[in-house]
């Protein structure tokens, strides 16, 4: 069998989403519940009420008021789908539990890299995108809660794109942009692997080792005389009336070996699942 071939990775990925999809479209009326929940509780129960803002502040400043309240919805929106990717990649062969299910799935008739690309798809692409829509309607539901009672007008998943266009922000660097691209795919590559390693309990293993080896490379980091100097300095430009960032040589050093951890991770995950046996009764799948 050809390592991969298009036209049957496309029936594959097709055949894999119509029967995972009862699970997805359960999944997301989780998370959109979810989401919606925390929405009312941070703009009706942990702030004053809006009849008390509205008594207070008027035009501009009840606005900025309320927007400052549905602000924090957001950061709970963005703390919610870090979370919600990092599950959905150790979560990237949970149809492989059993004995019955694995079977199933190690002896599909396409190649190894075709059913590895399959499951990753649906573990980062479809959760992304699953993840993004439950923010989306949650939030809209909230905004027609506002409307239907009266209240100001404000989109939370909008408000993290508005800050970045502050050209005084410092994610208008590119570096900064690479920096936080790299951090992320660096957890998601550790839980792809932690799904991919562990057996049962996925999320929770990995978790716990990601845990116990920072806790030991700290320790370690002690003992150890690192030269001191920051990674981002700057100065304020008065001319231009901009803040310019510095970025040490050493960052980019860092961030490059990050990135090639990234791929060895990725990699190092494929190649465990193509030693994952049919039968196998122990913790980790080697």
């Amino acid at each position: 069998m050809s390592t991969f071939y298009i036209n049957r990775f496309g029936q594959a990925l097709k055949c894999h989403f119509l029967v995972e999809r009862h699970t997805w479209i359960r999944l997301f009326g989780i998370f959109t519940l979810v989401l919606f929940m925390a929405n009312l509780f941070f703009t009706r129960v942990a702030n004053n009420s809006y009849q008390s803002l509205a008594e207070n502040w008027k035009g501009e400043e009840l606005y900025h008021t309320y927007r400052h309240i549905v602000e924090q919805t957001s950061v709970f929106a963005a703390i919610f789908f870090c979370f919600a990717m990092l599950i959905g990649a150790s979560l990237m062969f949970r149809q492989m539990k059993d004995t019955r299910k694995r079977s199933a799935y190690l002896l599909w008739p396409v190649s190894n890299l075709e059913k590895y690309i399959v499951s990753f798809l649906h573990s980062f692409v479809l959760m992304f995108f699953l993840t993004i829509a439950s923010i989306v309607v949650a939030d809209a539901l909230r905004v027609f809660i506002d409307w239907l009672t009266g209240r100001v007008i404000i989109w939370a998943f909008t408000i993290p794109f508005e800050s970045t266009n502050n050209p005084n922000s410092v994610a208008g660097d590119w570096q900064i942009v690479w920096m936080f691209f790299t951090w992320a795919f660096y957890f998601h590559s550790l839980y792809i692997v932690g799904g991919t390693l562990f057996r049962r309990q996925q999320f929770l293993f990995t978790s716990g080792t990601i845990v116990v080896a920072g806790i030991l490379l700290l320790m370690l980091m002690k003992h150890i005389d690192f030269p001191q100097f920051d990674f981002i300095t700057g100065h304020w430009d008065e001319k231009t009336e901009t803040y310019n960032h510095i970025f040490h040589p050493a960052f980019y050093v860092l961030f490059t070996v990050l990135d090639l951890l990234i791929v060895f991770h990725y990699w190092a995950s494929y190649k465990l699942f193509t030693r994952i046996q049919v039968i196998n009764n122990k913790w980790l799948n080697v």
